[in-house]
């Protein structure tokens, strides 16, 4: 591939990787409600996702789910109901803690974001399942703009480069969030509003989850 080539496609990769979307706001809650190092756990793990995306792109893989319109489908499928399905464990903890805690009156201060252990396999699980199976970002980006992008002439071995350049910038983009968003003032703040915050993203889950949903295709 040619540098323009590669600064085309690396540009573009970059551009829709820092775009906000929901990769990001499991980072972003994964960060907030768990600490840092499971923040990261999760930027590496929506990165090592990407590859999964760009060898499949590379290999055809992708062009094939994309023109057929029962695997497309399909894909599109189990990518809502993963981010609905994420959204509604959030708010359905939200409301366990606010059955499960003491009434103690009114002016008692909420309970601070759960402090109990939680394994780094499961964030890096987390943004793994995110970008693969549940990012519409993804799917539209490397079905349509990076394939057609791509040249048909690459070969293995700079696949092979392309795809852990690729990896390398969105697990670095979304350990800078994590590192952003674990800084003393977010904390802070998520501790006093980590109830709306969290149920603002679960709902956001939600209705990116419902939003996925092929319902033209669902009914016909």
């Amino acid at each position: 591939m040619t540098a323009s080539t590669w600064l085309t496609l690396l540009t573009t990769f970059t551009l829709a990787v820092i775009s906000p979307g929901p990769d990001f706001l499991a980072t972003l809650r994964m960060t907030l409600s768990r600490g840092r190092s499971r923040g990261i756990a999760t930027g590496i793990g929506i990165g090592t996702g990407t590859s999964l995306w760009a060898v499949g792109t590379m290999a055809g893989v992708v062009a094939l789910i994309s023109r057929s319109e029962t695997a497309f489908f399909a894909v599109r499928l189990v990518g809502a109901v993963f981010l609905a399905g994420y959204g509604i464990r959030i708010l359905a903890s939200l409301m366990r803690a606010r059955t499960e805690a003491p009434s103690k009156g009114t002016d008692e201060e909420p309970a601070p974001p759960s402090s109990e252990p939680y394994p780094t396999w499961k964030a890096f699980r987390l943004g793994f399942l995110t970008t693969t199976v549940g990012n519409p970002k993804a799917v539209i980006f490397f079905t349509t703009l990076f394939a057609s992008m791509l040249p048909p002439s690459i070969t293995v071995l700079e696949g092979g480069a392309l795809t852990l350049v690729m990896v390398a910038i969105s697990s670095c983009w979304f350990t800078v969030v994590a590192l952003a968003a674990s800084m003393p003032a977010f904390v802070r703040g998520y501790e006093r509003l980590h109830k709306p915050i969290d149920a603002a993203l679960g709902g956001l889950f939600v209705i990116l989850g419902l939003a996925l949903i092929p319902w033209g295709t669902l009914f016909t």
